[in-house]
C-alpha cells in the first residue's frame, strides 16, 4: 500500500500552516485569548453562572476564526464547489485534521469542541 501523501494535499497542509501563522496564531494571542487555551481554558470559555452555557467571548473568538478561515478560503475546503467549497476529498480532509491535531491545542483546532478552521 502507498502511504505517501500526494502532492497537492502537503501543498494545501502547507497554506494551512501559513495561514495559521499568519492571521490564527495573531488572534489567538491578541488581548488575554490565550486563556481559551491554557490551565484556565475551562473557566474562560464556560459560563458557570449561566447554566454552563459557553461564555459571549468565546463564540465572537470562535465565529471570528472562522470567518477568517472562511475569507481565506479553508473552512469550506472538504463541500462541494457549487456550495462554496473546493470538493476537498475525504483524504485530505483526514490528512488535514490529523495535521491540526498533531500541532496541538490552539485556536486552529480544538478537538474538545469540533472547532476547526
Amino acid at each position: 500500500m502507498d502511504f505517501e501523501i500526494p502532492q497537492d494535499i502537503r501543498e494545501k497542509l502547507a497554506e494551512l500552516d501559513d495561514f495559521i501563522e499568519r492571521d490564527i496564531k495573531p488572534l489567538e494571542q491578541q488581548d488575554d485569548n490565550i486563556r481559551f487555551f491554557d490551565q484556565r481554558r475551562e473557566w474562560a470559555r464556560t459560563d458557570f453562572e449561566n447554566d454552563g452555557t459557553p461564555r459571549p467571548e468565546w463564540e465572537a473568538l470562535l465565529r471570528e476564526m472562522k470567518r477568517r478561515a472562511d475569507a481565506a478560503g479553508h473552512l469550506r475546503f472538504g463541500l462541494p464547489k457549487d456550495l462554496g467549497g473546493q470538493d476537498g476529498s475525504n483524504l485530505a480532509m483526514a490528512v488535514i485534521r490529523e495535521h491540526l491535531a498533531a500541532k496541538g491545542l490552539g485556536l486552529h483546532n480544538d478537538l474538545q469542541n469540533e472547532s476547526s478552521m
